[in-house]
């Protein structure tokens, strides 16, 4: 039998339920635009999740709910050629970089589709040039870390001023890579920000059982480099705080490590059904839900209407059942490519 874990509310200094832009507020389009993100992301997901339970999906399903303005924040600051990565829970990002929706689902459904032509789940997605999302490393979040520090010493080699941005979680900071990652960065002092989306739980693992310290960016000190912690639910607060982290980073001044305090509002995956965690915090993360904040937001001082966003997520809506109707329409890989591009050609 399961038992919740004690829930710990956030300190003060570190919780929001009124978000506020000030004082630099962005244009409506910038506004909507991460508004668009973070709705197609959430639509998305939930219909990810019904499609699971109809047995659609191939594979495990692992959704972001909660952790949105995260990724919608970070993505609206990326220059033209930097280079990030994620998995699924940063949606928002791929959806903000104009990826599209019927082609995350075609993975999802294993669907014969590039890159993987249904050899990998929805999960990943790796487009350098259209999108600038680097090739992944499954088996360990962390293992990004290192790799990422890799493009940005090509960054520096090149004298590019551009950044590699390496989402990943509180759980990928205990594997080894984490370390040897950053602790190169730091010693050629690289364009790499990792942005950790602390969502409270490594699978079923809370932070206390994890490491021995209170927060992520406790370990900053470490590696001797710039480190910052701050809510993730405000995606206003989100901008800021990122594009200090980004900015350091982008002049030269050496890696960052960028620590977001969220709630995943799912299992680990659709398989999990979270009992681990108790109804309180539950009950208090709902209400710190990041769209729930921004919607506030822009119907009050944003001085939007309800039918400006009734209309967005009209839009994600019909992109989404498009999305289903595509996914479906495709073939499958036919059984005798099963060993193509497993062996190198002769």
């Amino acid at each position: 039998m399961t038992t919740a874990y004690d829930f710990e509310p956030l300190p003060p200094e570190l919780d929001c339920l009124a978000i506020d832009p000030a004082p630099e507020t962005p244009s409506e389009d910038e506004l909507l635009r991460m508004y668009r993100a973070m709705r197609l992301a959430r639509v998305f997901e939930m219909r990810l999740a019904s499609l699971y339970r109809q047995g659609k999906i191939i594979g495990a399903v692992y959704l972001g709910i909660g952790q949105e303005a995260i990724a919608a924040g970070v993505a609206s600051l990326m220059q033209k050629n930097d280079i990030f990565n994620t998995v699924s829970r940063s949606l928002a990002a791929w959806f903000y970089r104009g990826v599209e929706p019927k082609h995350v689902l075609a993975r999802w459904f294993g669907k014969d589709i590039a890159p993987s032509h249904g050899r990998d789940l929805g999960l990943f997605l790796a487009d350098l040039e259209t999108y600038g999302i680097a090739p992944y490393h499954n088996g360990s979040m962390a293992s990004w870390i290192p790799s990422g520090a890799g493009f940005a010493l090509a960054f520096k080699m090149k004298r590019q001023p551009n950044v590699y941005i390496a989402f990943t979680g509180d759980g990928a900071t205990s594997p080894g890579d984490f370390y040897e990652g950053l602790n190169f960065a730091s010693i050629h002092k690289l364009p790499l920000v990792v942005i950790i989306e602390n969502n409270q739980f490594a699978y079923s693992t809370p932070i206390h059982k994890q490491m021995p310290v209170k927060r992520v960016s406790d370990r900053g000190p470490a590696f001797n480099i710039y480190t910052d912690v701050a809510f993730g639910n405000d995606v206003f607060n989100v901008v800021r705080h990122a594009k200090k982290a980004i900015d350091h980073a982008r002049s030269g001044k050496g890696p960052v490590l960028m620590e977001f305090l969220t709630f995943r509002r799912r299992g680990h995956g659709e398989h999990d059904d979270a009992s681990y965690v108790s109804q309180e915090a539950r009950d208090y993360w709902a209400l710190r839900d990041p769209i729930k904040l921004y919607e506030e937001y822009l119907l009050g001082k944003g001085g939007l209407t309800p039918s400006a966003l009734e209309a967005i997520e009209t839009e994600c809506t019909v992109i989404v059942d498009d999305a289903v109707r595509y996914a479906d329409s495709l073939p499958f890989p036919k059984p005798e490519s099963a060993t193509t591009r497993l062996f190198a050609p002769r």
